[in-house]
């Protein structure tokens, strides 16, 4: 899979986020809640749960994950 290909499938993910962690991990997270803003683009909070499985060495393996998680 090409960087391409792995954003075209990012921009169809809304709500999903590829978030860093303090150890140099990456993963995609979907799942989570956040205020709906009245007047987008705009200030927001987001939480998310993720998976110790969900989390990966690059951000093209986290990308590459979530992928095959969702096919």
């Amino acid at each position: 899979m090409n960087d391409t290909e792995r954003l075209n499938w990012l921009e169809q993910k809304q709500g999903g986020a590829v978030i860093s962690d303090d150890f140099g991990s990456w993963a995609f997270a979907a799942d989570g809640m956040q205020n709906i803003p009245d007047d987008p683009p705009a200030d927001t909070w987001t939480s998310f749960f993720i998976t110790k499985a969900a989390w990966k060495p690059s951000i093209r393996a986290a990308i590459d994950d979530a992928i095959k998680r969702d096919s």
